[in-house]
C-alpha cells in the first residue's frame, strides 16, 4: 500500500487523518509525509495501518449490506423480469 493509496481510501471511509494516525498510534506528522510522498513508513508500519484500514472497510461494508434501498431493489426486479 502507498502513501497515495491509503489517503484515497481513507477519505472515501471518511476517516480523518489525526484518527488514522490516533488509532494507529503513529505520529501524525509522519502519516503526513507518507500520504504526501516525502517520507517511507517502516513495513510494519503500513501493515498496521493496512489492517486498521481493512477493519474499516469491512465495517462499511456490512452497513451498506442493511440499508435497505428500494429503488435499486426495484430496478434489479426490472431486469431481472
Amino acid at each position: 500500500m502507498t502513501g497515495a493509496q491509503c489517503k484515497a481510501l481513507r477519505v472515501k471511509l471518511g476517516i480523518k487523518q489525526i484518527r488514522l494516525a490516533w488509532d494507529c498510534n503513529l505520529d501524525p506528522t509522519l502519516v503526513s509525509r507518507w500520504e504526501s510522498g516525502h517520507y517511507k513508513l517502516r513495513p510494519m508500519q503500513v501493515d498496521v495501518i493496512r489492517g486498521y484500514l481493512q477493519q474499516h472497510l469491512l465495517a462499511a461494508k456490512q452497513e451498506f449490506a442493511k440499508l435497505e434501498l428500494p429503488e435499486l431493489d426495484a430496478a434489479i426486479a426490472e431486469v431481472t423480469e
